[in-house]
């Protein structure tokens, strides 16, 4: 006599199947245009922190855009910078952003204008 687990079986393997195939559908698109950020502006100051030996120097710089409005980004060791040099105040660049674990805004790459 079969047990329901061993009737069904193949039906499972292909339902893992098709899973690891296709992978579970999401919405991921839309989670990562609402978790990411692109901000153009000039830099109104630049915070560093204390340098750390393995993971380099970080710093909190505040963006304001052209409508005046404020933003609070922050750079470490796995911002890109173009062309490369350490931001100052007054520069004009574009900030491609995306939220990290803490629901801060992590800059991933700098663009000088």
């Amino acid at each position: 006599m079969k047990t329901f687990f061993n009737q069904k079986r193949p039906l499972f393997i292909l339902a893992v199947f098709l899973v690891m195939f296709f992978g579970i559908t999401s919405s991921q698109p839309v989670l990562a245009d609402s978790a990411t950020l692109n901000v153009t502006g000039e830099i109104a100051s630049v915070a560093y922190g204390t340098w750390n030996p393995f993971g380099g120097r970080r710093a909190t710089i505040l963006v304001k855009d052209s409508k005046g409005k404020e933003y609070t980004v922050f750079v470490g060791i796995k911002t890109t910078y173009v062309p490369r040099r350490t931001p100052v105040v007054g520069d004009k660049a574009t900030f491609n952003c995306f939220k990290d674990n803490r629901g801060l805004w992590a800059v991933t790459t700098v663009t000088y204008k």
